[in-house]
């Protein structure tokens, strides 16, 4: 085994400036760099070095802050801040421009890059450094914030504007993707094999890339507030504000971007729906964006307080992806057969067919190819709205002795109209009931899509929506003798339709409710509890108060201790290697035991836990079966969930002065997993009847070897000179 190489290093640069010219006058300033240095590809298999050495991806991030703050009398004071941030990333394989290809025997092949190699869309052994590429984002911040005393009234109010530009090299592969086939049965599931299809050099699709231009959306956002805390009695404190925002919809610098339009005529194609270049914005301005804020605290007993709240806040739209609505300017040839027909078309040896750009005058570089499956194409919805988040809370917290706190507390969200894509060319799942008719899709899908002319059209509008809801109870031990203390247990659920931003999918595009179900990042229950203890011994302590050498080596030493309990996520079951055959879509298996009987509990896995393929299985393969030709499936998204978390870490720390008070060491001993427990990643979720070996087994735990859930105790020696 050869030993793993790489260097990672991060080195941060800081210049501050704090100047107070008067009283009513202060000055801060800040300049900071960081400077990244990261392996982004290396390889321990030597002959590979030839093609793919080790290379680093330089990232330089600066970041500058200037505020003034000025009292112009007790009751009025204003604060101004400017901010600028700038990161540059820039990504040049070392065999960018090498002609590896040609000089390993793949002709006809452009030098710039060598290709990607890929099976069932998969990399064969990293075959592919991929190209170049540079993004160079910025941010320039102004505001400015008001505070005026007027009676029982603390009256804030302010604006900010934000610019923010993006300069993107999209990275591109014009010695193409090489999709390899060819030992396959025609249409037929479960035939073939990837590394013969590696072997033998057959490729039966291949994808050319080309960056025409760079990628430079742009952007303003503006926002105004206004609030008072009021206390209108000596017990009850109100928070009530508005804020308004407005962000400018999406464009690009000189109008390089691309719009799918429904009702253009394609010039490739003479079909309805095309890709139009039109400078401006793609949306329409949502102005309409007033969020309200109420917060309320009343101490309306004695030790006891009701605290609560209800906003609203609303997202960016800032795309969450490069090259958004940058089709045609992010040039793509596609080699691949008619749809419906099988065969390869070509070999590696004999390299790809000729094919040319074609540049158009107003920048943009149609597509080339005759199958129209990787085509593809982006709707930003003219009607596109902000998103928002509503949130709510309400509790009470007793005092129910000097240092002893108690707490109850609901809290709720909601958000509405969330960003996300969709791809709409997609056929519904009633197109047909004859079995003659669905087969023939299947196997020319490409020619029976609402837009044939079109691979996938990606709509992004606001389709997400998610709520939560959950209950706290919390007990807080305040300091005293020299002992804090924290615990809360957490009960909630989270519902959403997909985990973020960006792609969604699922069964169908024309149900997407069906997607609805428990969040994969929801938690139902959770305990954690952290406690320090200044341990009572040494100088002015309760044990051994003395003075000298025991006391330096003895005295003075605080333990830290944090417990996390919690229980796992939900996960989704597919499936594959099914004999029969169904249309290009999310396919989920049918359940036919209840959840109980499917599901072990963790502590059922066994006590051999390593390794892995000791343990007892996890989720029962005889709990599922294939659903029948052509048919989705019934079962749902996150039905099961996964273990949970355990987890303790301990510290041990003390600090020497040096001189007095100016110059201190603190030496720090800290531990991870400190009893050893084992905490699992999600189990295979991927039902294959006819290879049930990894069905829900695990495939390791969570963390890194210093981290959560490895079943290793680790312990770490710290020490920190401070002046």
């Amino acid at each position: 085994m050869l030993p793993t190489k790489g260097r990672f290093y991060a080195t941060r640069y800081d210049w501050k400036v704090d100047h107070q010219f008067n009283p009513g006058n202060k000055l801060f300033g800040r300049f900071s760099h960081v400077r990244h240095r990261s392996v982004g590809r290396f390889s321990n298999e030597p002959l590979w070095e030839l093609v793919d050495p080790q290379f680093t991806i330089p990232i330089d991030q600066s970041n500058v802050v200037v505020s003034d703050t000025h009292t112009f009398n007790p009751t009025t004071i204003n604060e101004f801040r400017f901010g600028f941030n700038r990161r540059h990333r820039t990504r040049r394989p070392a065999t960018q421009d090498g002609n590896w290809a040609q000089q390993l025997g793949i002709p006809n092949v452009s030098p710039e890059t060598f290709p990607e190699i890929r099976g069932a869309n998969s990399r064969y052994y990293n075959f592919g450094p991929g190209g170049l590429d540079e993004q160079l984002a910025r941010d320039y911040t102004f505001q400015n914030n008001v505070t005026k005393i007027v009676g029982k009234h603390a009256l804030k109010f302010g604006y900010e504007v934000v610019r923010t530009t993006y300069d993107a090299l999209v990275e591109a592969l014009p010695s193409g993707i090489y999709n390899m086939a060819g030992s396959e049965r025609p249409f037929t599931p479960n035939t073939g094999n990837r590394f013969a299809n590696f072997l033998l050099g057959t490729v039966g699709s291949a994808l050319f890339t080309k960056a025409a231009a760079q990628w430079q959306p742009r952007w303003w956002s503006n926002s105004w507030y206004v609030q008072t805390d009021w206390k209108p009695i000596r017990t009850l404190m109100l928070n009530l504000g508005v804020r308004w925002s407005h962000e400018t919809p999406f464009q690009t610098l000189n109008g390089k971007q691309s719009q799918f339009d429904l009702a253009a005529t394609d010039p490739l194609t003479g079909r309805r729906g095309a890709i139009v270049h039109r400078p401006g914005a793609l949306a329409k301005k949502d102005l309409n964006n007033f969020q309200p804020r109420l917060g309320v605290a009343w101490n309306f007993k004695e030790k006891w307080v009701f605290r609560g709240n209800f906003g609203v806040i609303t997202s960016d739209l800032l795309t969450n992806t490069l090259d958004n609505n940058f089709e045609e300017f992010f040039a793509t040839a596609n080699v691949e057969a008619p749809a419906g027909d099988p065969r390869q078309v070509f070999r590696l040896s004999q390299g790809p067919p000729a094919f040319t750009f074609n540049t158009s005058p107003d920048g943009s570089v149609p597509f080339v190819g005759t199958n129209f499956s990787s085509r593809n194409a982006t709707w930003f919805d003219p009607s596109m709205r902000m998103p928002y988040v509503m949130n709510w809370s309400g509790g009470f917290q007793y005092q129910f002795s000097g240092s002893w706190l108690a707490e109850l507390l609901y809290q709720g969200s909601s958000g509405v109209g969330l960003l996300n894509n969709w791809d709409i060319n997609v056929l519904p799942l009633n197109v047909s009931s004859d079995p003659v008719v669905l087969e023939q899709i299947r196997e020319q899908y490409q020619n029976f899509r609402p837009y044939p002319h079109f691979g996938a059209i990606q709509h992004y509008s606001n389709y997400g929506h998610n709520t939560h809801h959950g209950a706290t109870l919390r007990v807080e031990k305040r300091y005293s003798t020299g002992m804090t203390l924290n615990s809360f247990w957490t009960f909630s659920k989270t519902m959403n339709d997909v985990d973020e931003d960006g792609g969604a999918g699922g069964i169908t595009w024309y149900n997407r409710q069906l997607e609805k179900a428990r969040a994969g990042y929801d938690v139902n229950h959770r305990w954690v509890t952290t406690a320090t203890w200044e341990l009572p011994v040494g100088k002015g302590k309760k044990y051994m108060n003395v003075t000298g050498w025991r006391n330096a080596a003895l005295g003075g030493w605080e333990l830290m201790g944090s417990q996390h309990f919690q229980s796992g996520p939900p996960f989704t079951v597919n499936f594959a290697g099914s004999p029969n055959r169904y249309l290009p879509r999310a396919l989920r298996p049918i359940q036919i035991k209840p959840n109980n009987e499917v599901k072990l509990k963790h502590v059922d896995v066994g006590a051999n836990r390593f390794p892995l393929s000791a343990q007892q299985r996890y989720v029962k393969t005889d709990g599922f079966i294939y659903p029948a030709a052509f048919t989705p499936g019934t079962l749902g998204r996150n039905t099961l969930q996964a273990p949970g978390l355990v987890r303790m870490q301990a510290s041990l720390s003390k600090e020497f002065p040096i001189v007095g008070e100016r110059v201190k060491f603190q030496l720090r001993f800290d531990v991870n997993n400190v009893y050893k427990f084992h905490s699992f990643f999600n189990p295979v979720s991927t039902f294959n009847a006819t290879d049930p070996s990894t069905f829900g087994v695990f495939t390791g735990t969570r963390g890194s070897f210093s981290d959560i859930g490895t079943g290793r105790w680790h312990g770490i020696i710290v020490g920190r000179l401070m002046w």
